[in-house]
C-alpha cells in the first residue's frame, strides 16, 4: 500500500505542509497580516476582501470560509487578525475545535503598529512549536484532493483532465476522497454527471445545485452561453459549453458520486463529491482549501498560473505549446497522450506517483514562486 510522509494533527487529519496561517478577519486587516506573515518564516498570509459590512447569512458564511481555511490540516497553529475583539473571537472559536493552537490579536484600540508588534511575537512562537512536529508515514486514503481546471482548450478533455480522473479512481480505490466543483462547468453534461449518484438524494442535490445557478443567471439578464466557453477557451478550440462541460468532467474519473457539499463544507464521508461553488478559479481554490483539501489538481490548456495559499495546487497541462510559454507556472507534462500516444492510465499513474511526492513534501512552482491568492465569495451587498 503506498503511503506519504505528513503531519499528524490533533484531531487525527494529516496535513501535506506545516504552516502557521495568519488569517485576517477582513478586509481592513490585510496590511498587518502580510507585515507579520513577512517578518516571521514559517508563516503564511490568509487575506480576504469585503467582511466589514456584510451581515446575516452572509457574514455567517464569510467567517466559516476563513475558519475553514483555519481548519485545513496543512495548517499547523494559526494566528487570527482582526479588527476589534468579537469578530476576531468569532473566526478564532470556529478552529479551535480542532485542537491545533490558535491566538489572536486586533487593532483596536492600539493601532497597527502595536498590533504588528504584538502579532509578530505570537506568531514567532507559534512557528517555533511548528517547526518541532515531523512528518510520519500515512496512508493514501488520509488525502483530500480538489480536481479543477481554468483556461481550457482542445487539449483539456483529451489530456490534462482525464490524466486527473485517472489520479482520482486511484486514489479513490485507496481509500481517499475526491473533490469535483465548478458549478457552472457541469452545464450540458449534468445529467451524465448525475447518473453516476450513488443514491436518489445525491442525484437530486446535485441536478439541484446546477438548476440553481442556471436560474440565477437567468434572473440576473446573463446568457450562459456567453461566458461558457470563456473568451480564452474558444481561443483555445472549445466552441460549446457542452464540449467545455464533457472537457471538465473528466476530471471526476469514473466512480459514484458519494455526497454533495456547500461552498467550503468538507466532506463526511470517502470517495468522490460534487462542491457548489463559483468556477473562477481563486474563489473555487478557497472554497475547496476551507473544505479541507490538502492539494488541488488544476488542468489547464492555454495557461492559468495561479495556486491557493492554503492548499498546494498542482498544475497539469497538456498542451505542449503551452508547456513552452509557460514553463515555469506548469507542474506536471500531459502532452505525450497527444504528441507521443501514451495512456492516460499510464499518466494517471505517474501523477499518482506524483501526488505521493507532492503530499511528502516536493514544492510546487505557485508554491516557490508565491504565485497564491485567496477570495472567499459573497452573496450579498454590503451594509
Amino acid at each position: 500500500m503506498k503511503t506519504f510522509l505528513g503531519y499528524r494533527r490533533a484531531n487525527g487529519t494529516v496535513g501535506v505542509r506545516n504552516w502557521v496561517a495568519i488569517i485576517s478577519v477582513m478586509d481592513n486587516c490585510n496590511p498587518v497580516t502580510r507585515t507579520i506573515a513577512n517578518a516571521v518564516d514559517g508563516t503564511i498570509p490568509v487575506t480576504t476582501l469585503f467582511v466589514r459590512g456584510q451581515y446575516g447569512a452572509d457574514l455567517d458564511f464569510a467567517y466559516e470560509s476563513l475558519a475553514g481555511l483555519g481548519r485545513n490540516p496543512n495548517i499547523a497553529a494559526v494566528l487570527v487578525v482582526g479588527l476589534e475583539e468579537s469578530s476576531t473571537e468569532d473566526v478564532a472559536s470556529r478552529i479551535r475545535d480542532t485542537g491545533k493552537p490558535v491566538d489572536t490579536v486586533h487593532l483596536q484600540p492600539h493601532g497597527t503598529i502595536h498590533c504588528i508588534a504584538e502579532g509578530t511575537r505570537k506568531a514567532l512562537r507559534l512557528s517555533i512549536a511548528a517547526s518541532s512536529l515531523r512528518r510520519e508515514a500515512c496512508p493514501m486514503s488520509e488525502l483530500v484532493v480538489g480536481v479543477e481546471c481554468g483556461g481550457s482548450d482542445t487539449t483539456s478533455g483529451l489530456s490534462c483532465n482525464p490524466t486527473i480522473g485517472r489520479m482520482a479512481d486511484r486514489l479513490i480505490a485507496e481509500g481517499g476522497t475526491v473533490i469535483i466543483s465548478e458549478t457552472s462547468e457541469f452545464i450540458g453534461a449534468e445529467h451524465l454527471f448525475a447518473a453516476r449518484a450513488a443514491d436518489e438524494s445525491v442525484r437530486a442535490a446535485f441536478v439541484d445545485a446546477v438548476k440553481k445557478m442556471e436560474h440565477a443567471a437567468i434572473v440576473r439578464g446573463v446568457d450562459m452561453r456567453e461566458s461558457q466557453p470563456s473568451p480564452d477557451n474558444k481561443r483555445g478550440g472549445l466552441t460549446t459549453v457542452e464540449e467545455k462541460a464533457l472537457g471538465a468532467m473528466a476530471k471526476a474519473g469514473s466512480t459514484a458520486l458519494v455526497g454533495v457539499l456547500r461552498y467550503g463544507e468538507a466532506p463526511r464521508r470517502k470517495g468522490l463529491h460534487f462542491m457548489d461553488a463559483p468556477a473562477a478559479a481563486v474563489e473555487n481554490l478557497t472554497a475547496l482549501a476551507a473544505g479541507g483539501c490538502q492539494l488541488t489538481f488544476f488542468g489547464t490548456g492555454v495557461g492559468n498560473p495561479i495556486g491557493n495559499m492554503v492548499a498546494p495546487t498542482v498544475k497539469v497541462c497538456g498542451n505542449i505549446h503551452t508547456l513552452q510559454t509557460m514553463a515555469d507556472n506548469i507542474d506536471f507534462d500531459a502532452s505525450g497522450i497527444l504528441e507521443q500516444g501514451m495512456k492516460i492510465s499510464d499518466l494517471g499513474d505517474r501523477l499518482y506517483d506524483y501526488a505521493t511526492d507532492v503530499a511528502s513534501g516536493t514544492r510546487l512552482a505557485s508554491e516557490v514562486l508565491d504565485v497564491r491568492e485567496t477570495a472567499v465569495s459573497r452573496f450579498e451587498r454590503s451594509l
